[in-house]
């Protein structure tokens, strides 16, 4: 953590706003999540950590949408891009706490980040990283933990 571009990377990633969006339609029925081919999707294995609650997708994306649902989704990013990780959460109980640890080229942890459900459901929960000095080209991932306890990770490239 000596590095001046570690303190901005890690600054700018801690500064990005994480929200969760576990909300049940309008008519009280769960909307499923899009079908479709998402090549960055990770399909991730339920855990024990909270009793019903479950990650079932994480995909990395250039964007998200108003829902937290992926938008563009990429695993390659430029040097300057806003880096995007979205996952559907199911049957989350209100205080179920998810995490993103997000990880460099050489495999040090950059930054976390938290939120604590407030609503209890299914819904996409989204975080995201940028460097406004440029991201180091390389290999990074982002795992995501629910409750403390693995829920799966994705991977992505800066080039």
């Amino acid at each position: 953590m000596k590095r001046t571009t570690f303190r901005i990377l890690a600054t700018a990633m801690v500064a990005g706003v994480a929200t969760f969006a576990c909300k049940k339609s309008e008519t009280g029925t769960v909307s499923p999540p899009p079908a479709g081919a998402e090549a960055p999707v990770v399909q991730a294995s339920p855990i024990a950590a909270a009793p019903g609650a479950r990650v079932e997708r994480i995909t990395v994306a250039k964007a998200v949408n108003a829902d937290h649902s992926p938008g563009e989704t990429a695993t390659t990013f430029g040097r300057k891009d806003t880096v995007y990780v979205s996952m559907w959460t199911s049957n989350a109980p209100v205080g179920t706490e998810i995490t993103a640890r997000w990880y460099g080229p050489d495999g040090k942890q950059l930054t976390e980040d938290k939120v604590v459900t407030d609503k209890a459901g299914d819904g996409y929960t989204s975080f995201h990283a940028a460097n406004t000095k440029g991201w180091a080209p390389g290999s990074y991932r982002v795992d995501v933990l629910l409750n403390g306890g693995a829920a799966g990770s994705a991977a992505f490239t800066i080039s």
